[in-house]
């Protein structure tokens, strides 16, 4: 009786793996291609926080794609309007990804909410989970509530066996992944971390901490800190040292801000406001946007096209 129980357990054991290898293999059926193109040369779009710049570790260690174009949100203020600042590398070759911020068209990697409903067209070129389930404003709850870059770390399957609490930790603290598990939605934080990123390490080491300890170890390496430009370069105060310190003998990733001159290539206004009424899709609030997201349910943030002589003359370079 006693081996009977044994076999049953290990039996029930690696069905569970399996299902769950299945449904890892299903989702990136299901997803663009792209993302594992080896033929075609990609540049990056950097954002203005860790998400972005970890993501861009991540595709640079695994598909040797460089940083070559930036978006910085709120980069620029007066009185009137939030400006964001898109840049261009003085080396930019090629068509360029975008790093965990929504586009309304072409290649990105992100975590964000876009769907007003089911019916709401997407960015079909976008690798973005809350599409690919059809998660939209009407079941805000279920969305994806983790990061792009923990989104990466699946895809390319990185290193998840032994790795120390410490980095599992750092890496759950982007974009407070973490949060979800600590107040209420433990379910929805295992679906995305278990069930469909494969990552029950990550998981359970949410069980051996205290979220004041996810706090700290924020706190410890900058995660809250922006990227920013000045002087035509990047600049932040990430402690990437102390991150690089922590991937350096676990994973194949290496965290550095690009070292080339940045230069202007468009300007947005910066927008939040409340959804009011019933819009269809984010072309019953903004005209021209370039990138959106659905940050509450009854929130929107997005960045909305603007002509640049008309800007120069409201906002000194």
């Amino acid at each position: 009786m006693q081996f009977s129980l044994h076999f049953s357990t290990n039996g029930m054991m690696h069905c569970l793996i399996l299902m769950v290898e299945r449904l890892k293999d299903e989702l990136k059926q299901r997803i663009p291609q792209w993302y594992q193109d080896t033929e075609n040369k990609y540049g990056l779009i950097l954002t203005d926080d860790i998400d972005s710049l970890f993501g861009c570790a991540i595709l640079k260690a695994q598909m040797n794609w460089n940083i070559q174009e930036v978006m910085l949100f709120n980069a620029k203020h007066n009185s009137e309007i939030s400006i964001d600042w898109h840049g261009v590398a003085d080396n930019a070759t090629h068509e360029a990804i975008g790093v965990d911020f929504a586009r309304v068209n072409g290649k990105c990697f992100d975590n964000h909410l876009c769907m007003f409903n089911s019916d709401d067209t997407y960015n079909n070129e976008a690798i973005n989970l809350n599409h690919i389930y059809g998660i939209n404003r009407n079941s805000y709850t279920k969305k994806y509530n983790l990061s792009t870059a923990l989104l990466l770390w699946s895809l390319y399957d990185l290193p998840k066996d032994n790795l120390p609490d410490e980095l599992m930790m750092l890496l759950l603290c982007i974009d407070s992944s973490f949060y979800s598990f600590f107040h209420g939605f433990q379910r929805q934080n295992y679906r995305w971390l278990v069930d469909e990123l494969d990552l029950p390490e990550f998981y359970e080491c949410q069980k051996r901490h205290t979220e004041y300890e996810f706090i700290k170890i924020a706190k410890k390496y900058g995660v809250k800190e922006k990227i920013y430009v000045k002087d035509h370069h990047l600049h932040t105060d990430i402690d990437i040292d102390g991150i690089n310190d922590l991937l350096l003998w676990d994973t194949p990733c290496w965290i550095e801000l690009p070292t080339n001159k940045f230069y202007t290539k468009d300007f947005y206004k910066d927008i939040t406001v409340d959804i009011k009424g019933n819009p269809q899709s984010i072309y019953d609030i903004c005209d021209d946007p370039y990138c959106y997201a659905i940050t509450r349910k009854n929130q929107i943030k997005f960045s909305e096209r603007i002509d640049l002589d008309a800007l120069r003359q409201r906002v000194k370079k």
